[in-house]
């Protein structure tokens, strides 16, 4: 793993290199692992960072910009559960998908429904929310400049090195959050969420808190303890 160089700016996007899982027909040379692109170090912007930076460029006051964009979640929330699609002018649409629950014949085999069988309301899910975005925006996106932040995954994580590191954390530490595993091994939030989750379902770290205050624990037996 190789440190960033660069810090961010205004009007550019920093992009980081990391490897992936070969797909199927994929002709890769022995001993070659392809890549995929994806953004680095990227920021999450709140409603009330967004409140200030609309009011900025407004006469409205902050507290009645944040009210307002409350009041549009709640409207959004309203319309997709009446079925109905919801177009922002220069933002995009909000839409809706559906998807029928699984079904299983003896609790392990698939049996998805066909078209002659009755279905009934409970059958039914929402599968996604689908959002397209406006013309005006996608030629706004058109023109975005990548830089490179220098950060490349050369290699897989070794388990390894992320036993030594744990061992190691948590012979001084009682807890872990996400952040200090991405941190240290310099990777991608995704990949620091997808080590973790592995060792909490081998039953070697324990998940605690809510989603955004989200911290492990070791569990007995495992990294000295």
């Amino acid at each position: 793993m190789k440190a960033s160089s660069q810090t961010k700016t205004k009007g550019k996007i920093l992009y980081q290199t990391v490897l992936r899982a070969p797909l199927n027909n994929e002709d890769i040379p022995e001993g070659r692992m392809p890549v995929r692109i994806m953004p680095y170090n990227q920021a999450t912007v709140s409603t009330d960072d967004l409140a200030e930076t609309i009011a900025k460029r407004c006469t409205v006051k902050e507290p009645d910009i944040k009210g307002v964009l409350t009041a549009l979640a709640q409207v959004l929330g309203e319309t997709l559960l009446s079925g109905d699609r919801l177009k922002v002018d220069g933002i995009g649409t909000f839409n809706l998908s559906l998807a029928l629950k699984k079904t299983y014949l003896d609790g392990r085999k698939r049996h998805p429904k066909a078209l002659d069988e009755r279905i009934a309301s409970t059958d039914i899910r929402i599968g996604r929310i689908i959002f397209t975005p406006d013309s005006e925006l996608r030629k706004k996106l058109n023109n975005a400049t990548f830089v490179s932040s220098g950060v490349r995954a050369d290699r897989p994580l070794e388990r390894e090195e992320v036993n030594e590191f744990l061992t190691e954390h948590f012979g001084s530490q009682d807890w872990l959050i996400r952040r200090e595993f991405e941190t240290h091994f310099d990777i991608s939030r995704n990949q620091a969420l997808a080590w973790l989750q592995t060792l909490v379902a081998e039953g070697a770290l324990r998940s605690r808190g809510a989603r955004s205050t989200r911290f492990y624990t070791p569990v007995p037996g495992h990294f000295g303890r």
